[in-house]
């Protein structure tokens, strides 16, 4: 039985033990997802040898991987994500034998599971940061924060059933701060693009293939922001008016003061304007929250921006897992120069995905596919120094 590794440079940490003989590796940490996951093929000796009995097997052999089992994958040594295994897969046949162990970070089960399911409904007077905390604490993921998160709710309410990663993101909208996993066990709250990746994406250079997409679907010319807030920013009763049998069919007492405390109560108004797309392309959005949040004119202006930014996408494939000795990392700002896309610009690295193992080239070549795309695609509601539009020629 003949079999390659990748390079050594890949390990699977289960309970204390290092398995390193694998034969490929995908890992994915996306800013869209709130987890990272991976997939890596190989040899399992613990099975093999329990398969085989009767073949000598040098040393102490570990115990066989198992399913709910805490994990640790290295690169080169280094850490970058630390989880639960999720899925097995094994064949064998005269031949060969393998298996594909799949798992994702400590932060699946927030995707995954109730925020709450013994309580509280809601929280008042509690801080971004305070509920995070008290969501994570139980699946024993740590939060930090990075960025100013804002003042407490007035009231943040859930439904019994809603996951840890629903209140989350309903949270941290409110506070316009993005929540993504470290990968390696922990919870940021967080802006985008906080720092610099290692080096830039050159065509000619280390960049040999790319694809791109551009997509103004999402777009719109103008974008409305309308809501309302609770009884009418306290003008409005309790109730509705009295039936009195002086009304008339049709009509309600006091319609008419009514109307203009209605229209008092319509806080949230905002209306921005993308000079981009030159015909009438308008578009309705709601308030997002009625308390302590970005007015509605800031809710406007972030959401044209954000349909700027994620109009323009790029795939980059790159030889190796790091530049400059530094690994290439999610939200980090990078430089391209791409004349086929008309891309000579920073952009945001919205995801990476290290590989290696047999895809036409080497097994154990390491290549690092990066998606990117516009700056302002993760950007803060409340970002009081807008960014500059991308130039795409």
């Amino acid at each position: 039985m003949s079999w390659s590794s990748a390079g050594g440079r890949v390990s699977l940490t289960i309970n204390g033990a290092v398995f390193s003989n694998w034969l490929s590796l995908t890992l994915t940490r996306d800013m869209r997802d709130l987890t990272g996951k991976f997939s890596l093929s190989g040899y399992d000796v613990a099975r093999a040898a329990a398969a085989m009995p009767a073949t000598a097997w040098p040393g102490t052999l570990p115990a066989p991987a198992q399913r709910r089992q805490s994990c640790a994958v290295a690169l080169d040594g280094e850490t970058v994500l630390t989880g639960w295994i999720d899925k097995l897969a094994g064949s064998w046949d005269d031949k060969s034998l393998s298996l594909t162990v799949e798992g994702r970070d400590r932060t699946g089960d927030l995707v995954d599971c109730a925020a709450a399911p013994n309580g509280p409904a809601e929280w008042q007077g509690a801080t971004l940061l305070q509920v995070a905390q008290q969501i994570c604490a139980p699946f024993g993921i740590a939060v930090r924060a990075q960025t100013d998160t804002g003042g407490p709710f007035a009231r943040l309410a859930i439904n019994p059933h809603e996951s840890a990663l629903s209140v989350l993101e309903k949270a941290s909208r409110q506070r316009g701060v993005l929540v993504v996993s470290d990968g390696v066990g922990g919870l940021l709250l967080t802006t985008g693009g906080r720092s610099p990746a290692p080096a830039g994406l050159i065509v000619g250079q280390n960049v040999q293939k790319a694809s791109f997409a551009f997509d103004d679907t999402k777009r719109f010319s103008d974008i409305f922001v309308k809501g309302q807030a609770e009884k009418c920013a306290g003008r409005r009763g309790d109730g509705p008016p009295p039936l009195s049998h002086a009304a008339t069919p049709g009509t309600t007492p006091g319609m008419a003061g009514a109307q203009a405390t209605e229209a008092a109560g319509i806080l949230m108004t905002g209306h921005a304007t993308d000079p981009e797309v030159t015909r009438w392309r308008p578009a309705v959005r709601m308030a997002r929250t009625q308390s302590g949040a970005a007015t509605g004119q800031q809710q406007a202006e972030w959401a044209i921006r954000v349909a700027r930014g994620e109009s323009v996408s790029l795939h980059y494939p790159v030889l190796d897992w790091r530049a400059n000795g530094v690994l290439w990392r999610p939200n980090t700002t990078v430089r391209v120069w791409d004349p086929y896309a008309g891309i000579d610009d920073v952009m945001l690295i919205r995801a990476v995905t290290y590989r290696i193992g047999p895809d036409g080239q080497s097994p154990a070549t390491p290549m690092t596919d990066i998606e990117v795309v516009g700056l302002t695609a993760f950007d803060r509601i409340d970002d009081p120094t807008p960014k500059r539009p991308l130039k795409v020629r």
